[in-house]
This record gives structure tokens, sequence and C-alpha cells, in this order.
């Protein structure tokens, strides 16, 4: 399982990613993202960029919902650094 970094230097790795239709030329990625605590929560984000989205769809397993992951990391990122924050200082 790939590890990756936000932009603010949290850990986390991906679960389970799937997409659905949400538009002419766009896919909704949702992706289950795993905290280094074991904290899980679901994120969602569109992308229209269909070549990758392609090449990712003819995966299976963990490379297809991390590469569905991949996507979206980038619009995602945000979201999931406040989210790991709250969690890491909740405790």
């Amino acid at each position: 399982m790939k590890t990756y970094t936000t932009t603010q230097g949290q850990e986390f790795t991906i679960d389970y990613a799937f997409a659905i239709t949400a538009g002419y030329g766009h896919q909704k990625i949702t992706a289950y993202v795993i905290a280094e605590n074991g904290d899980k929560k679901e994120f969602s984000a569109k992308t229209n960029n269909m070549p990758d989205f392609d090449e990712a769809s003819d995966l299976e397993g963990q490379e297809k919902y991390e590469a569905l992951f991949d996507l979206v990391d980038y619009s995602l990122d945000g979201e999931i650094s406040e989210w790991l924050y709250e969690i890491t200082t909740a405790d």
C-alpha cells in the first residue's frame, strides 16, 4: 500500500476508491482515506482527465484505487490535511 503525504507533511493511505459518472466527460472519484491512527474518512472530487481515468479503470485492486485517487489528490489535499490535523490534535 502506497503512503501519501499532504502538503502539510501528514501521512495517510488509500483504503478504497471508486468513480461514478458526473456528467459528460467528468467522473466523481470517491476515496476512503486511512490516517496513521487507523481512522478512516471518505473524500470526493471530480475530474475531467478522461485519458488517465481510462488507464486507471484498466487496473485492478489497490493499484486501481491509488490511480483513481491520483486523479484528484491535488483537489483533496486541503480537506485531507484539515481532517488529519483535527484528529491528531483531538487526542
